[in-house]
């Protein structure tokens, strides 16, 4: 978590690109179902790891639809679906970012 200790180090503003680079790495590989359930049971129990933390912050961040477009061509409803959920997935990445 480099981007952490940098900017504790420097008190700057925080670098998004290096922490989104670190989430990435976290959950690049096979991660099957059994592992997902594991990571989050552990995660939220209190007994996780920062491989786990970042592999179920990544999976959060997948399903708040961040990185895919929000409209559905006809589909009004279903557009403010998604920016809904991307709204909350933008609300968590600023208050990690803060």
């Amino acid at each position: 978590m480099a981007w952490l200790n940098s900017r504790r180090k420097a008190k700057a503003a925080p670098d998004l690109e290096g922490f989104l680079a670190d989430l990435r790495r976290g959950a690049a590989g096979g991660w099957t179902e059994v592992d997902r359930q594991r990571d989050f049971r552990a995660v939220f129990e209190g007994a996780s790891t920062a491989e786990q933390g970042k592999r179920v912050l990544w999976q959060i961040l997948e399903w708040a639809r961040l990185w895919r477009t929000s409209a559905v061509k006809g589909d009004a409803h279903q557009t403010y679906l998604h920016e809904g959920e991307r709204n909350i997935g933008l609300k968590i990445l600023v208050t990690l970012n803060a």
